[in-house]
């Protein structure tokens, strides 16, 4: 099974080395607690860069919209042969496998999994770190949010969406502590 993960930097395919450990649904955070732990049980196969910031908000809006985009199709096309692709979107998963044939799944494991690698991300991608993904992601929610986003009542999870919130929540925060600061 491969794990399709959309960053702001670009698609990552990660290959799920031991898929006895999904059947455990409840333990598989676990599993994502370190790094090397996390790294039994997916490994990176394979990462396609957005080449600049409008290619990724392009990507980005498609994938709103539950539509993979050229760059996307040509990546899958290349790196998945005869597995079964775990996706975060049921509605994506749906296109994929309509345009590429594909077989595509979507459930609470694979939800799981996503978190759990959300929460290793820049150690299980090489030359990713943390300070270079936060400007990344705050520079495609500004350019999204210019471009009028369409918020979806079926994307509760949507990776951008948590990062504005978070970074908003920042503001707050810097925002208290000015105001204390200055009293």
């Amino acid at each position: 099974m491969l794990l399709l993960f959309e960053t702001p930097a670009g698609f990552a395919l990660f290959k799920v080395l031991d898929e006895g450990k999904l059947s455990k649904v409840e333990d598989l955070w676990k599993e994502f607690s370190t790094a090397d732990s996390a790294r039994q049980v997916v490994k990176l196969k394979a990462f396609s860069k957005f080449e600049n910031t409008s290619e990724a908000l392009s990507a980005a809006t498609l994938l709103i919209d539950s539509k993979p985009s050229k760059g996307l199709r040509k990546f899958l096309r290349s790196h998945c042969e005869d597995d079964i692709l775990a996706v975060a979107d049921s509605k994506l998963g749906n296109a994929i496998k309509e345009k590429l044939q594909i077989e595509c799944v979507h459930n609470n494991a694979v939800m799981e999994l996503m978190r759990g690698v959300r929460s290793q991300l820049t150690e299980l991608i090489s030359g990713l770190a943390s300070q270079d993904l936060a400007p990344m992601s705050l520079g495609l929610s500004h350019s999204l949010s210019r471009y009028k986003l369409k918020f979806s009542p079926d994307k509760v999870n949507c990776f951008i969406v948590f990062l504005q919130w978070c970074y908003f929540l920042d503001a707050i925060n810097l925002n208290t502590y000015c105001i204390n600061k200055q009293r």
